[in-house]
């Protein structure tokens, strides 16, 4: 019988579909290898951003607000650059600050989120009709604008995202690390508006508040695979899915609180000022026997008829105004400093701005006299209730009323002396003389 030896053969067909791993938060350097601890890394606890945790801003202390249509609606109050290292959390984070572990195949699919606060309406629910990108804040008549730096789009309460990049992070053979340095700074700004539909402040009307409401103004969130999963472009971040991941995985919270206190009430501003003060020249002998080069200058403010003059603290019953002259070239303030012309939280000399370099005068300096005679302390920052040791006047101390007062509004003029003189103890060079001084208006 013939018989048929029938052979097959059975392969298994084994097809490789590739998926992504888990990212981590990283807390402690056991999350780190050796190789990316030795390149300068490291990790420690941190609880992302939460109320309690959000960073400030970096505004001014104290931030004026006009109660009148003196300044308008529209008007830019203050702006300051937040770095997501010291204004997005609030002890802040290393550059080299691991925060994130991930397998090198998620590489592509990592994203930077950021958005306004959009479940609150005086974080970043309702934005503004008054100035594009803009949403209410808990200071009534205050609205921000928050922009990142690295796309240059405005936050709003719609998520909006970044690829991070190799350029963003560092590797080792096996991992992924996101350092803190990966995620965008913050532009702020805050505007006067004219609405007062959301606010938090206890009165439209007090004069000094000091913006004690915690809820953040804008996040930055994290996603990777199995973290904030759920975050996508033009989600709204006013609650439900559009809390994926909050707020362990939040790293970033940006928030006025605890930074500011704004203070309205009657108000001055700058109307007229020269741009550029030319002093005669003068011989070093004729400056090393006493002799000064001085040249004139007027300053004019226009001035609500209620406003008050004085360099004390403002309240919340009484908003008070000052000006004075700001060294507003940090090279120069730490130049006098050095000198020891310096008054109580303000300097006594304008220096050139390249104090000591070459070509520059040396043993010089600017004092800048009222019309009285009188030499002017200058402010060497703009921190508020300093008095005059600090470089604060009261407006009228310092200037004129011109008797105008039209629609409420009267011009005060102040005419001072810029004046070029030796420095005491030091030896007089030769060379040129290039200041920078800012009149400043401010409530205190």
């Amino acid at each position: 019988m013939l018989k048929l030896k029938i052979f097959f053969m059975l392969m298994l067909l084994t097809v490789s579909i590739p998926s992504n791993a888990t990212c981590y938060r990283v807390t402690s350097t056991s999350w780190l290898s050796s190789e990316i601890i030795a390149a300068g890394y490291t990790a420690t606890s941190w609880s992302g951003g939460s109320d309690a945790n959000s960073g400030n801003l970096g505004f001014p202390a104290t931030i004026s607000l006009s109660t009148s249509s003196f300044t308008p609606s529209g008007t830019l109050l203050a702006s300051s650059t937040a770095t997501f290292l010291t204004g997005g959390y609030s002890t802040g984070y290393a550059a080299n600050q691991i925060l994130y572990r991930c397998a090198l195949a998620d590489a592509g699919s990592l994203l930077e989120f950021y958005a306004t606060n959009g479940d609150d309406d005086t974080g970043g629910r309702y934005e503004t009709e008054e100035v594009e990108g803009a949403y209410y804040t808990a200071m009534a008549n205050v609205a921000i604008r928050l922009t990142n730096v690295k796309t240059g789009n405005y936050f709003s309460k719609y998520w909006q995202s970044r690829t991070l990049t190799s350029d963003d992070w560092v590797q080792d053979s096996t991992y992924i690390y996101i350092p803190a340095s990966a995620f965008s700074d913050v532009y702020a700004e805050l505007f006067k508006i004219n609405d007062t539909t959301y606010y938090r402040n206890s009165t439209n009307s007090r004069n000094a508040y000091y913006y004690s409401y915690a809820g953040p103004a804008g996040y930055i969130a994290f996603q990777g695979p199995g973290i904030s999963a759920s975050l996508a472009d033009g989600l709204s971040s006013d609650g439900g899915s559009g809390t994926s991941g909050w707020y362990a995985n939040w790293p970033g919270a940006f928030s006025l609180y605890r930074g500011v206190t704004f203070v309205r009430g009657a108000m001055c501003s700058v109307k007229d000022y020269p741009t550029i003060v030319i002093l005669p020249s003068i011989s070093v002998p004729e400056i090393v026997n006493g002799e000064v080069s001085q040249q004139s200058f007027s300053i004019t403010l226009s001035c609500e008829d209620t406003a008050v003059s004085s360099v004390s603290a403002s309240t919340t019953t009484s908003a008070n105004v000052a000006m004075g002259f700001l060294v507003n070239e940090a090279t120069a303030v730490t130049a006098a400093s050095n000198l020891g012309l310096t008054s109580t939280n303000g300097v006594t000399y304008l220096l050139d701005t390249n104090y000591g370099s070459s070509g520059v005068a040396s043993g010089v300096g600017i004092r800048i006299y009222n019309e009285s005679g009188t030499a002017l302390n200058l402010l060497s920052k703009t921190t508020t209730a300093t008095g005059n040791a600090g470089g604060w006047y009261a407006y009228k101390d310092l200037t004129t009323s011109q008797g105008d007062s039209t629609d409420g509004v009267t011009t005060y003029t102040g005419n001072f002396t810029a004046s070029l003189e030796a420095i005491s103890g030091e030896t007089v060079t030769a060379g040129s003389v290039n200041a920078q001084l800012q009149v400043v208006v401010s409530f205190q």
